[in-house]
């Protein structure tokens, strides 16, 4: 499910890039296969650990990479950007954060400011929360006060408010995903029931409509009931071709979704069915892919590609290669910044994300595949 998952991330690339779209997608995807794995972890792994040795792998392997893409991110736009520009149109810290007023915050803002940027949790809720710079005073989208902003504009890293929704649901997930199907299933029917009842109040585009827990729910909570069927996969008695069919269409829907998305925007019923589809197609896949070691590698490189992506873009835009003659525009531009976004991935893979893993060893996360199983992976 490796190459599933850094397809995903790969589709946002290219939606912040203005090459191609299906961002909303792939982050619904992300939320189905982060509650695939949080089931089959933390019925396993972590069945007989205490939570927080859960909490602690799930922190470690998201913040440091977050941290160090964020001040690297800072960095560049103090040392390259002049005053008054931004260093991206989606990061630019410095410069969306130069009419707050800290001192003057009251300080109920203050810690949900500092709480956000610093570690995802609520960062989502930039999406549609904004407040005064210097007074503090909320207001919710599309209603926006002047002289206001946001947590996500203040973040180096600000598709991180996606994060800030997992962390949610990782905090919930010990608690959930081990109960009946029956309460995971009325879990899914609130969550669809409060979404249906913001379009029924008006509010049913963006940020309404990808951006609020409660409505999200239902996507990871597909995930868990994805592992449910996993669990019975054996049971079902199916051919390797019919499971491979099956993991095949995963990726047929992930490649075929986004141009028919344009037709159908704003149905629940349509907003929902693909996703079901993706949750049944998973455990198969995931079965097919588990024990590929090649797959897993790539798959390791989809958090890292989705962290720097936009700090990759805003480098592009202050070094001389955003003027050479070779680069231009349209795909030369895209491809080449997807290469760079790819090395700089695997970079941070390797230089922080592998040493972290292997501290997470002590919280009950899975060894990493080596490179002699991907060699033999390889050559098999």
């Amino acid at each position: 499910m490796g190459l599933l998952r850094t397809i995903l991330a790969l589709l946002v690339v290219g939606s912040h890039l203005g090459a191609f779209g299906g961002a909303t997608f792939a982050v619904k995807g992300f939320f189905i296969i982060s509650g695939f794995y949080m089931a089959l972890v933390i019925s396993t792994r972590y069945h007989a650990l205490p939570i927080s040795d859960f909490y602690a792998s799930r922190l470690l392997r998201l913040l440091p990479l977050y941290w160090v893409v964020g001040l690297l991110t800072v960095a560049a736009e103090i040392l390259l950007v002049p005053h008054g520009q931004q260093f991206h149109k989606l990061a630019s810290p410095i410069a969306n954060g130069s009419g707050l007023d800290l001192s003057s915050l009251p300080f109920p803002i203050l810690i949900y400011v500092v709480l956000s940027v610093t570690t995802m949790l609520g960062l989502d809720t930039g999406q549609w929360l904004g407040f005064d710079c210097v007074g503090g005073q909320l207001s919710v989208a599309p209603d926006f006060g002047p002289n206001t902003t946001n947590v996500v504009d203040l973040s180096p890293v600000p598709q991180g408010w996606t994060i800030g929704i997992e962390l949610l649901f990782y905090l919930i997930a010990p608690f959930v995903v081990r109960r009946s199907i029956w309460f995971i299933l009325s879990l899914c029917v609130f969550s669809l029931a409060f979404r249906a009842a913001l379009m029924v109040a008006g509010f049913s585009g963006y940020p309404w409509s990808r951006a609020l827990f409660p409505s999200e729910l239902v996507y990871f909570l597909l995930g868990v009931l994805g592992y449910r069927l996993y669990l019975i996969i054996p049971d079902l008695h199916f051919s390797a071709r019919k499971e491979a069919f099956i993991a095949a269409m995963v990726l047929i829907i992930a490649v075929i979704y986004w141009p028919i998305d344009y037709v159908f925007r704003g149905s629940l019923i349509w907003n929902t069915i693909p996703y079901v589809l993706i949750a049944g197609g998973i455990p198969f896949l995931f079965k097919w892919t588990k024990d590929n070691a090649l797959d897993a590698n790539i798959g390791e490189l989809s958090y890292p590609i989705y962290t720097c992506h936009i700090f990759v873009m805003g480098l592009i835009k202050w070094s001389p290669i955003n003027a050479a003659p070779f680069l231009g525009s349209g795909w030369p531009r895209h491809i080449l910044t997807i290469i760079l976004v790819i090395i700089t991935a695997f970079l941070l893979d390797r230089l922080l994300v592998l040493p972290l893993d292997r501290l997470r060893l002590k919280f009950g996360a899975k060894p990493r595949i080596d490179s002699h199983m991907l060699e033999q992976s390889t050559s098999s």
